[in-house]
């Protein structure tokens, strides 16, 4: 279950994996719920944590794919004490720390075979899972992460932007629906640094990717269409999950705090598209 203290595990093995993987650390693109707190400012109730890290990995077109030698993702990972899970998800990887079992999930976006595992050049086990809409995130920032042990270095590693991560985020919840996933969307829209909904919106179409194997722009547009009034299950979801939080506004305020963000972002978003329809 996600926590704030699963996410300090999550993090740490992420450093572990980082450490290892050294200048190839780069090459990745960190895209789940790690996000989170390095795209939004804490409110009074910070966001619930994550126990998974996500990775988007570029796996190039079928026809170019056998000219890669992505071998190094592997090798980091088993050299970083992960093993694959067991069975044919090979694209699952996980560790122990501290007694807290933390996923990590190779992801790919590529236009052949959707919801398929890629098998990644170079590798012998490891694989990516191909899904819609992870792409939004390939242009990431570079972030550094503080490293286990008192000598050692700082690592970096590229995180999604907030653009990137609002398209990636609405096409999870249109692919998958999870709880977690409106929750996410909600939190980062209501508490992002930049602003708020309105320049999440206008971030989201900055990050439009050109050219995009998946409808961003229509996935943004159903996503926030859950978000149609408080007494629907999205913003039900992220108000009861805030209280949980430790937030001690009403249920009722929190839900319509979630439709009001849907709102405000998709106008922004509308705004952008009017103005350069050329970038939808």
């Amino acid at each position: 279950m996600r926590s704030r203290d699963t996410r300090q595990r999550a993090e740490r093995a992420l450093i572990r994996l980082a450490t290892v993987l050294g200048h190839h650390a780069n090459q990745i693109v960190v895209i789940g719920g790690l996000n989170a707190d390095l795209l939004t400012d804490a409110p009074s109730a910070p966001h619930q944590g994550t126990v998974d890290v996500d990775l988007l990995v570029q796996v190039g077109f079928t026809y170019e794919r056998d000219e890669f030698d992505l071998g190094w993702i592997e090798r980091g990972l088993r050299d970083a004490g992960f093993e694959p899970f067991p069975g044919d998800q090979t694209w699952r990887w996980f560790v122990m720390i501290d007694d807290v079992l933390v996923k990590v999930e190779l992801l790919c976006d590529t236009p052949d075979n959707r919801g398929q595992q890629i098998v990644l050049p170079g590798c012998t086990v490891a694989t990516a899972m191909n899904l819609a809409g992870p792409s939004a995130a390939a242009a990431g920032i570079t972030r550094q992460l503080i490293a286990d042990g008192v000598d050692a270095e700082p690592v970096s590693m590229q995180f999604a932007t907030l653009g990137g991560y609002v398209l990636a985020k609405a096409a999870a919840v249109v692919g998958r629906g999870f709880d977690k996933d409106f929750y996410d969307l909600a939190f980062v829209l209501l508490h992002n640094r930049d602003g708020g909904p309105a320049p999440a919106g206008e971030a989201a179409f900055a990050a439009l990717p050109d050219p995009a194997f998946t409808d961003h722009a229509g996935d943004l547009r159903a996503a926030l269409g859950l978000f149609p009034d408080p007494d629907a299950a999205a913003p039900q979801v992220y108000a009861r999950q805030r209280i949980r939080d430790g937030e001690d506004a009403p249920a009722g305020l929190l839900a319509q705090d979630a439709v009001g963000a849907a709102i405000e972002c998709l106008q922004a978003f509308d705004r952008c598209v009017n103005a350069d329809g050329a970038r939808e």
